[in-house]
């Protein structure tokens, strides 16, 4: 094989992994993205980094099943995966997920505050293929921009339109978290409880005092007879 075919070959294997790890992640693709909205990408090693740029390229372009034939990309991340890959097997930068992030948490704050975001999306392609003659799957729809970052987001509209409700933003840990309840308000029971001993330290607290004012008024009282 040649170096360029195993070049290929091995950015195919990480690129699949990817796949897999984001499908078998709690929640999904759903449970991706939070997770990756929230990650220090400036503190991962090379190695860990590379992970994650995999992610990234394999979230935007391969996370569900896909039927027919596929459609040529009209842009690539900026690292080439492959010697001379142009827009096939690229991977983004850190600065380049690092700005998705941003752009991403920048909506869903909106999202949060208003109850809507808007999303623009100049020069992208949708392309929707045929899944093969015979075939009783659905048609798969291509979406194709000039930066990629922008099929990043159009990715994320349609899941922000189909949870979100539940992303929410813990108000004691200010985690993102995906909520399993519509009534829920805490990440986790250790964060609903630790806001509940508060709340229990300050009520005592306040009833402590009020006891003392009462004892002072009364020895004042006492004192005057």
């Amino acid at each position: 094989m040649s170096a360029q075919g195993k070049a290929e070959q091995e950015f195919q294997q990480e690129y699949e992994k990817a796949i897999e790890r984001i499908r078998t992640m709690p929640d999904g693709a759903v449970g991706w993205v939070l997770r990756f909205l929230q990650t220090d990408l400036e503190a991962l090693t090379p190695t860990e980094w590379t992970l994650v740029a995999f992610e990234v390229a394999a979230f935007v372009d391969e996370t569900g099943d896909r039927y027919g034939g596929m459609v040529a990309p009209e842009s690539g991340w900026s690292v080439e995966g492959v010697p001379h890959a142009k827009n096939y097997q690229t991977i983004p930068s850190r600065k380049e997920a690092q700005d998705i992030q941003a752009t991403v948490l920048e909506h869903l704050e909106l999202y949060w505050h208003e109850g809507y975001t808007t999303f623009t999306f100049p020069q992208m392609t949708l392309a929707v293929v045929s899944p093969g003659e015979g075939s009783d799957e659905a048609g798969t729809i291509f979406v194709s921009a000039k930066r990629k970052a922008k099929e990043f987001e159009y990715r994320f509209v349609h899941l922000l339109a189909q949870t979100g409700d539940y992303i929410r933003r813990c108000p004691e840990c200010a985690k993102i978290y995906l909520a399993i309840r519509r009534d829920q308000v805490y990440c986790h029971p250790r964060c609903q409880n630790r806001v509940a001993a508060r709340k229990w330290r300050e009520s005592r607290k306040t009833d402590e005092k009020t006891e003392r004012r009462k004892e002072d008024r009364h020895g004042k009282k006492r004192g005057k007879g």
